[in-house]
């Protein structure tokens, strides 16, 4: 392995990482798995992942399902209340300058976060002339399109990137290809904002911008509005808005107040 991928792991844990990517298998899109699935995609033995089962079980975070299958069990909810008790209350301070961009440019503003190797959308505020959007509410959309994914693609390592657009297989286009190296999520990072045409949607532009608290990217901030009511100009307006509501979210997490 690569030095840039082990250089931040425990030395002496390696039983540990193996048992918590047992538990890291059981995702929305796959809940239940198999000893000999879980073998197989951890490249473990069937023994020893008997074992890591057994310790998830003996602590109430698997319970055996149908088919000889395991499924994650409720103790897990207080694991993800513990995640939101924790988060920065983003849509709190989001949602009044969120309604104002809305207002002002009468397109849909949304608010995401990353979870894992998916974007969610927490939040939306919709345009008094709508148009139909993938990205609702509590949905999860990869990582790879679109310019709020992408703003939270770019925040994380190159590591983690890597992996995303590994998983993501052949037939790429190549134009989304060449906005998914290192050198351009590189470019997002540092300016903290992209645009996107057409990734998602058809006929549908887009534009995001990091949100970041204590120097880490937190969510992206964006608004998707039709290509054919949103020329040069208007689009410059809108990024410069997002932009700006960006900025003043963030500080507002940090307790700085508007810069």
């Amino acid at each position: 392995m690569p030095p840039s991928q082990t250089e931040h792991q425990v030395s002496g844990a390696g039983s540990s990482r193996k048992l918590l990517k047992a538990l890291l298998c059981f995702t929305e899109d796959r809940p239940t798995w198999t000893v000999a699935e879980l073998s197989e995609r951890l490249d473990l033995s069937v023994t020893s992942t008997y074992r890591y089962v057994a310790l998830l079980r003996e602590v109430g975070l698997l319970e055996a399902s149908s088919g000889n299958g395991y499924r994650v069990t409720d103790l897990v909810m207080s694991l993800a209340a513990a995640c939101e008790a924790a988060r920065p209350p983003i849509i709190e301070i989001a949602m009044p300058i969120m309604t104002r961009i809305r207002d002002e440019v009468d397109e849909t503003v949304l608010v995401a976060r990353r979870g894992g190797r998916a974007a969610y959308c927490v939040d939306r505020v919709e345009s008094q002339r709508p148009v139909r959007l993938q990205f609702d509410k509590g949905q999860a959309m990869s990582l790879h399109r679109g310019s709020m994914s992408r703003v939270l693609l770019a925040s994380m390592s190159r590591p983690e990137r890597a992996a995303v657009v590994a998983a993501i297989g052949d037939g790429m286009d190549p134009g989304l290809a060449a906005q998914l190296t290192d050198d351009a999520l590189d470019v997002v990072h540092r300016d903290g904002w992209t645009e996107s045409f057409e990734e998602i949607d058809e006929g549908i532009w887009g534009t995001a911008a990091a949100i970041v608290s204590h120097g880490s990217t937190v969510a992206s901030i964006g608004t998707a509005a039709p290509i054919f009511r949103t020329d040069a100009t208007r689009r410059a307006r809108i990024i410069s808005l997002i932009r700006d509501a960006a900025s003043e979210i963030s500080h507002a997490l940090d307790g700085s107040g508007p810069s």
